[in-house]
């Protein structure tokens, strides 16, 4: 095993935080005939009328007017957000807004190409809203009534809005969610850090003493990776930084997987996958091959994800909970890490970070072997992590932050600012 001080220069350098193989000294080699990444399809402007998105009205809601545009601006973000919509702007509409109240007149929101209509009134502690569809006249197809705060008002249109996306589509959205992800602060420094899934509410989850990276949610709250004069252990969040898991050498990446914490640890000299009950006991060995295997990531049936050198360069492997049913899933490409599967079993789809000149956002389907790229010449884009409906996936980008796209890598916003690196996303 390499000297501790030789792994924390590697550390500081950022390379771990992207795969364990180029810090432990593997270079990216050939497997076998394996295809290159297939390059971007045609990018298609989300805005334009090929696509058929469904065009939203949200005027402001009534009743405060501060607190009535920031609903409205909540909800058109959301909408926008989940690449299903086009949210029309309010200077196009024609419709007598005080008039109608929290009804429509169909005719004033059809002649401004309105599909649906979201109205909204709060009173005091009271938030009422409904959700029309044009076509189908002025009652309401949706109603809701929340109770609280001003501070509760997001919490109530992220809720809003994925009951609309419910309706229309048989499942609701992943509005509200969470993400987690490490950022760089400095010299020898690294923390770990946790926003709503737009980027609201960017909050530090780590104590800022030192290298705190590799997060995941889990039992409790977020689990991460901290780097001690010792090694590398696993902690949690609330826990005061306290290790759960800890072994000797490197013990990072951890994933919950059921009832069992997943994580790569080098306790037996090299970089292996391991699962153990929460609080470290119980540990358990899942892979034995030559090679490299780190970047657990848990799909699905808590099937593992995770990334092995075993049949040269790096690519993307599929496991049972148990270690069992090994198998390759990534063909293409001569360096491929960082997966993420998609939560929903009916959709078999794994994105990962894929190495073709620069770093890419790719995803396959691992029944059928059909890729997808998501970038192409906009900088370097590395760990990406779908959202709980998979409608979605978040990325880091050297264009400065974290964005969020389609599946297709069409509607690519930026959600969170500054630089940030091994992004997870809340189920």
């Amino acid at each position: 095993m390499r000297p501790l001080h030789l792994i924390t220069a590697a550390l500081l350098s950022g390379m771990l935080a992207v795969i364990a193989i180029p810090v432990l000294g593997q270079e990216a080699r050939p497997s076998g005939n394996d295809q290159p990444l297939p390059p971007r399809g045609t990018v298609i402007n989300v805005d334009s009328p090929e696509r058929s998105l469904f065009k939203m009205a949200v005027p402001n809601l009534r009743g405060s007017e501060n607190l009535g545009a920031q609903g409205a601006s909540i909800l058109q973000n959301d909408f926008r957000l989940s690449s299903l919509f086009q949210v029309l702007d309010g200077r196009s509409f024609v419709a007598d807004l005080n008039t109608e109240g929290l009804n429509i007149v169909p005719a004033a929101w059809s002649s401004v190409g309105a599909q649906g209509v979201i109205k909204g009134e709060i009173r005091g502690n009271v938030v009422e809203m409904r959700y029309y569809e044009v076509a189908r006249g002025n009652t309401a197809l949706l109603t809701r009534t929340y109770n609280g705060g001003a501070a509760e008002l997001r919490g109530f249109m992220h809720d809003f809005a994925n009951e609309v996306v419910r309706l229309l589509t048989g499942e609701a959205g992943s509005f509200g969610t969470r993400l987690t992800f490490a950022r760089r602060v400095g010299p020898g420094r690294k923390d770990v850090y946790a926003s709503d899934f737009d980027g609201n509410g960017v909050a530090r989850i780590s104590s800022g003493r030192g290298v705190a990276m590799l997060p995941s949610f889990g039992p409790g709250g977020i689990w991460y990776s901290v780097m001690s004069p010792m090694g590398m252990f696993i902690t949690r969040s609330g826990s005061e930084e306290r290790p759960l898991i800890t072994g000797d050498g490197l013990n990072m990446g951890v994933t919950l997987c059921g009832n069992r914490a997943v994580f790569s640890s080098t306790r037996d000299g090299n970089s292996e996958i391991y699962s153990s009950n929460l609080d470290g006991s119980d540990p358990r060995r899942l892979t034995r091959a030559p090679g490299i295997d780190v970047s657990p990531s848990c799909g699905p049936g808590d099937q593992i994800a995770f990334v092995s050198d075993r049949h040269g360069g790096p690519q993307v492997f599929v496991m049972d909970g148990n270690g069992g049913g090994v198998r390759r899933v990534t063909f293409r490409g001569a360096h491929n890490q960082t997966p993420a599967f998609c939560p929903n079993a009916s959709k078999p789809l794994i994105a990962f970070t894929g190495r073709d000149g620069g770093m890419d956002i790719f995803t396959v389907n691992i029944q059928t072997q059909e890729y997808t790229r998501l970038t192409q010449g906009q900088g370097v884009n590395k760990d990406p992590a779908f959202s709980p409906d998979c409608r979605m996936i978040a990325f880091a980008s050297s264009r400065g932050g974290i964005f969020i796209s389609n599946p297709e890598g069409l509607n690519q916003n930026r959600v969170v600012e500054g630089t940030a690196e091994t992004i997870r996303w809340s189920r």
